[in-house]
């Protein structure tokens, strides 16, 4: 096992490095979905709290189990220097990225027909905020402390990482755009159901994550 699995699991769901600032971090996502909500903007709060719910909670399990059945690490590690680590490579400064994903990636969404250099916005779209996620990682695992440790998953082998991030927003524009209100919020529920599940399962009664 590597030493950043290690350590991850060393202040694994451990409250001794909790901070304040999480709780002005909470009050701004509840403010924002709360300010969606007063616009009536439904669509996009239940396909935020499906994108929070799948591509947070769901994929990040699938993740921390990669580190049990290998034994050796996960596709990416949150070592440490993280206010609460939920599973080793999922943080409460990553959970924030989440549960904002998909309501910010909705916010400003052009028209389904818009062109962007002459190709579709849904095709070009999800594809500029994977490049842009990765760069992003790509810097926090140069400050060491978002951790690769597969030859296929590090800089400069970023093709498998691109396609992680951009296959969510491909899914989400999908189903944002192809799914009536009611739709959308089975959707939202399902997802949390599965979120809680999963949890439930993999970190509580079985303890692999």
């Amino acid at each position: 096992m590597t030493d950043a699995s290690i350590q991850a699991l060393s202040v694994l769901r451990s409250t001794e490095n909790l901070q304040w600032y999480i709780v002005p971090f909470i009050t701004l996502i509840l403010y924002i979905y709360n300010m969606e909500m007063e616009k009536k903007r439904f669509d996009r709060v239940l396909m935020g709290i499906y994108f929070f719910a799948t591509s947070g909670v769901c994929l990040e399990i699938v993740n921390a189990l990669v580190l049990h059945f290998t034994g050796f690490s996960a596709l990416w590690t949150t070592p440490g220097r993280s206010a609460y680590v939920i599973y080793v490579g999922w943080n409460a400064e990553i959970f924030f990225l989440a549960a904002l994903g998909g309501i910010s990636a909705l916010t400003g969404l052009p028209e389904k027909d818009a062109k962007i250099v002459h190709l579709n916005n849904r095709l070009v779209l999800p594809v500029l905020w994977a490049v842009a996620a990765v760069a992003v990682e790509v810097l926090l695992n140069r400050a060491g402390i978002l951790v690769w440790e597969y030859r296929h998953w590090r800089w400069p082998n970023v093709y498998f990482m691109i396609l992680w991030w951009a296959a969510p927003y491909y899914l989400l524009l999908w189903l944002y755009d192809n799914l009536s209100l009611r739709g959308k919020g089975i959707l939202a529920a399902s997802g949390v159901a599965a979120a809680v599940c999963a949890h439930l399962l993999f970190a509580v009664v079985l303890k692999w994550v």
